[in-house]
């Protein structure tokens, strides 16, 4: 199976962003900000590690970057 295949099945593995959010109760303010913060688009897939890390330094950093 050639790499970009296996990239392409890896990322399709990993939960929305979307399900992330409901699954730990974030609010739905806190989750449209997060979304502008860290340029994600509806459906973007990431790991549950980078969706924390992001929503933590979203809640507790500075208004703008």
């Amino acid at each position: 199976m050639p790499k970009e295949e296996e990239k392409v099945q890896a990322q399709e593995a990993l939960p929305t962003i979307e399900e992330h959010a409901q699954a730990l109760g974030v609010p739905p303010w806190a989750f449209a900000g997060l979304k502008v913060y860290a340029g994600w688009a509806e459906g973007t897939r990431v790991s549950r590690a980078q969706f924390e890390k992001a929503l933590k330094e979203f809640l507790q950093g500075p208004t703008h970057r």
